[in-house]
């Protein structure tokens, strides 16, 4: 592995691992089909596809070969003396490889542009993946939401599940999918999704490829599936859009009735119909697009704002939910306006035949003013308010809310470079940034103490209390001031194709660099959460304190918060070979990572995973059954790892302050709730690691101090009282393969079918066991494997391993054409298991990757007979159907004035239904 790093860095190839480009290749022959050497071919990007022309000349055998060629729409012009020029506009894919077969008529009459040729709809022989590529002709013409990921369902392995937290792709949670624009990735550092700021317009998109199963080595950090999107450049042609769309709200679906219970007695209920929102959405667009140099440099800018503005009218009742006597005490009219920034500039730049670059830089933020209430109606009571302090006062209502909102910055910038010194050497340059800080519904919210006077006390009976069983002071203090994450990526690899060694080989090897920074200072530490219990002594309410004589009662002080900075690295190698030996094509890659996990702990161990740890084979091999190119049978076999997320290391390496400290009520004290505050419950202690109890010597009133995060990096750490670290950890791991067959039956027609097996062989979790106490403790480990194995036997408990095995026939049609493109799909699939993976369908689609509830306590993986409880899991479809179709009314046959008509549908089964067990609390 040491020698591979130094080649490259000898050969100083750099170029990032998710491609931005496919390539174009063929044979120039005469109508007698002999080839034809030295002819001239020029390929020339048209449309909205960035600027690209580039010329080659045939070789000895009569063919071309265009390599990194940027997706989109292309005319490839054919010339040589003696025969008749000859143009074909062909669509160039992700990934793709576009063969053009071209015959040159003898004569000296220049032929017309010929049939649109399209890679995604060809049988490319070299190809033993699974990838669907959106092509700008299926965003334009399908219908679809205004961004980029309502189109991902056309996919027919790619469903949104809100049970598994967004897109689920071949069995795989929405947490385990990597997103990629433009070679930078996107992907949320915490969550594994999508952020709303990089869920981009269609205006500023070219192309979305979805690939899912069998990439090769260059690809990593996903068990789900890799969305790269590509953005639209500029070149020789100028072109302007200008436009806006409308989305009303009050188009959109009615709210369903709910089942209102308003009493314990048999017919007290009702079904409530809340009422609709109000409100629209706006949606301009502008983009200009040409050349600053032509056939030079080529510019794009676009600008498309996503401008939603919400009301919400809220009728509140004199009686609560209660119906009789039901009237309406106020109305209330909630407004919200959230504005998505879009803003894209894009620079391409073709100096020399064998130099190109791009450069782009998008600014996306958030802005929110304003929040509505969480329920659409009035049936909870009155209204929310605040008391905020002179000047300000008391808000209330839409006054309140109104007041609120927030700011979620981001941007990205990278660029590209890619030089071309010899015909069969390519080489590229590729960095990046992103920019990301979550600050919704941060605005507004009062900087003050939260007090709760408990329902189990009795206030009431206290005089001077100054509060009532249920009361509190405001219903939310978490304040979220930053928390600013960035990925910066440096990427490397070089492709030397045409390598002739028993066969043909077209080579790739590289190394990625993956930095994740984030720093966040956010809850409630500073400010605090005193619930009160009155009338409760100490010992009651779980701190092992003896009560004083004469006391009003107990409480406690919580404070909760994420704070601190962090960063970690994944560095990646690979090499892949594509080596063709007559009719059969093999794909075999090797990939290498080296990861460390971040702690935000400065007395925590950092978590590493070495070279050898996350060893990824990828194997593919293909066969030309008949050998005219139209119909293949394929295989593929493949091993993927996860790159951790930060929700674990937040959580457990440090991140993470949660502390009570518990006091009593004493009449020296005052009854009154807000003599309670942080300083004199606090004092001057300090917040010893682990906490403290009982306090000896408290400055302040605080008896008993509990710490619920106690990083479990620590050195030597303890098992049972801070949990730990596995020692023989291994890294999260998937393994699967595919069969399938892919036919051309008709010139860009499709037919394709392929049976897929996928597999959790380890999953990575925080595994809960108990400790003398009955309180739960947790390792972080492989569930099934190591530690928790052993430490489960010591309790006479069975450890549950993760799993979740995924298997699919699906059966595909697709045409494109001028005119009429369908597709249409069928999968019979089974989803099996305990673990749905980094998002938990279990608990209605969370998304804390690493800790989940699967593993927290003993019994859970087993049933109420002790059984394992694996089965199909919660959004298991055994049935999908898909299918779309467009069809384009030329009117003049100029392809000018044209309408077209399209749809799309999926049919699919419903999801299980699942009995739970309460057996611990």
């Amino acid at each position: 592995m040491i020698s591979l790093v130094s080649l490259l860095v000898i050969l100083s190839a750099f170029v990032f691992g998710q491609r931005t480009t496919g390539n174009v290749e063929g044979t120039v022959v005469d109508p007698q089909g002999a080839v034809i050497p030295g002819a001239t071919v020029t390929l020339q990007s048209v449309g909205t596809t960035a600027g690209y022309k580039l010329t080659v000349t045939t070789n000895s055998e009569g063919r071309f070969f265009f390599s990194q060629v940027p997706v989109g729409t292309y005319v490839i012009t054919v010339s040589k003396e003696g025969f008749a020029n000859k143009s074909m506009e062909v669509t160039v894919a992700l990934d793709r490889v576009v063969t053009s077969n071209i015959t040159l008529e003898v004569g000296g009459v220049a032929g017309e542009i010929t049939v649109t040729t399209d890679s995604t709809v060809t049988v490319d022989p070299g190809n033993t993946k699974i990838d669907i590529s959106i092509t700008k002709r299926i965003i334009e013409e399908l219908p679809k939401g205004t961004q980029f990921s309502s189109l991902l369902k056309i996919a027919p392995n790619v469903r949104p599940e809100a049970l598994n937290a967004g897109f689920q792709i071949d069995g795989a949670s929405g947490a385990e999918n990597v997103f990629v624009v433009d070679g930078q990735e996107v992907t949320n550092f915490r969550t594994g999704q999508l952020n709303a700021n990089f869920n981009l317009p269609f205006d500023l998109v070219q192309e979305v490829q979805i690939k899912s199963t069998g990439y090769e080595a260059e690809y990593g950090g996903a068990t789900g599936g890799v969305i790269n999107v590509i953005t639209v450049g500029g070149n020789n042609d100028y072109h302007g859009t200008f436009g806006i769309s409308l989305a009303p709200l009050k188009l959109q679906g009615s709210p369903r009735n709910f089942l209102n219970r308003y009493g314990p007695a048999t017919g007290q209920y009702e079904y409530f119909k809340p009422p609709k929102d109000g409100g629209v959405g706006y949606f301009p667009t502008t983009q200009l697009t040409g050349p600053v140099f032509k056939n030079k440099l080529w510019f794009s800018a676009t600008y498309s704002p996503l401008i939603s503005e919400p009301v919400r009218t809220i009728d509140y009742f004199t009686t609560g939910s209660n119906p009789n006597g039901r009237a309406v005490s106020e109305t209330i009219k909630y407004n919200q306006t959230v504005k998505q920034e879009y803003t894209l500039l894009r620079l391409d730049t073709q100096p020399t035949n064998n130099v190109r670059a791009y450069v782009t830089y998008l600014w996306n933020p958030i802005i929110q003013r304003g929040v509505l209430p969480a329920l659409t109606e009035g049936l909870a009571g009155a209204p929310q308010q605040a008391n905020f302090g002179p000047p300000i006062g008391v808000l209330r209502g839409a006054d309140f809310l109104g007041q609120q909102g927030g700011r979620q910055n981001a941007n990205a910038i990278n660029g590209q470079v890619t030089w071309t010194p010899l015909s069969r050497f390519v080489i590229n340059v590729r960095s990046g940034r992103s920019f990301l800080n979550e600050k919704l519904n941060s605005y507004g919210l009062p900087r003050i103490t939260r007090f709760i006077c408990n329902a189990s006390g009795t206030p009431q009976s206290v005089p001077g209390s100054g509060c009532t069983p249920g009361f509190q002071t405001i219903a939310n203090n978490f304040q979220i001031n930053y928390d600013v994450s960035t990925r910066t990526t440096f990427d490397a690899d070089a492709n030397v194709v045409g390598i002739n060694f028993f066969g043909s080989h077209n080579i790739k090897f590289g190394y990625q660099y993956n930095r994740l920074f984030n720093t966040v200072d956010q809850g409630y530490k500073d400010l605090g959460i005193v619930v009160l219990y009155y009338n409760i002594p100490i010992n009651a309410i779980g701190a092992p304190v003896t009560p004083t004589p004469g006391n009003l009662g107990s409480g406690f002080l919580q404070r909760f918060g994420t704070v601190g900075k962090a960063s970690s690295s994944n560095q990646a190698v690979f090499i892949q070979d594509q080596w063709r030996i007559s009719r059969f094509v093999f794909n075999l890659g090797l990939r290498a990572e080296r990861e460390l996990v971040p702690t935000f702990s400065s007395q925590g161990l950092t978590l590493k995973f070495n070279w050898g740890d996350k060893l990824s084979p990828r194997i593919g091999v293909s066969f030309d059954l008949f050998g005219d190119g139209k119909t293949k049978i394929f295989a593929n076999y493949g091993r993927f790892y996860d790159r951790f997320k930060y929700e674990l290391p937040r959580g457990s390496f440090g991140g993470d302050f949660f502390r009570r400290d518990y006091f009593e009520i004493l009449p020296s004290r005052g009854a009154f709730y807000g003599n309670y505050t942080l300083r004199n419950i606090i004092g001057n202690n300090p917040d010893p690691i682990g906490g403290n109890c009982p306090i000896t010597n408290s400055t302040g009133w605080s008896v008993c101090q509990f710490d619920f995060r106690i990083p479990t990096n620590l050195p030597n750490a303890d098992i049972f009282t801070t949990g730990a670290i596995d020692p023989d950890i291994k890294a999260a791991r998937q393994s699967e393969y595919t069969f399938g067959v892919e036919h051309q039956l008709f010139r860009n027609f499709l037919l394709s079918a392929r049976y897929t097996h996928k597999q959790i062989d380890r999953a990575i979790e925080d595994i809960g066991v108990f400790n003398a106490q009955g309180s739960e403790a947790y390792i972080i480990g492989n569930p099934g494997f190591g530690l928790h194995c052993k430490i489960a036997a010591q309790g006479n408990y069975p450890c549950a391993k993760a799993q979740r095995d995924y298997d699919a026939l699906e059966i595909r049609a697709e045409r494109r054409s001028t005119r009429f493109s369908f597709g249409a799909s069928y999968t019979l699939g089974r989803l099996f298991g305990n673990y749905s993976g980094l998002a938990s369908s279990d608990e209605f689609g969370r998304s804390s990757p690493n800790v989940n509830r699967f593993f927290d306590l003993p019994p859970l993986g087993f049933n109420a007979n002790g059984q394992p409880d694996n089965g199909r899991l919660a959004t298991d479809r055994p049935h999908v159907f898909k299918a779309y179709g467009i069809y384009t009314f030329d009117w003049f046959g100029n392809k000018v004035h044209s309408t077209s008509v399209s749809g799309f549908t999926t049919i699919q089964s419903g999801t299980p239904l699942t009995t739970v067990y309460n057996l611990y609390s």
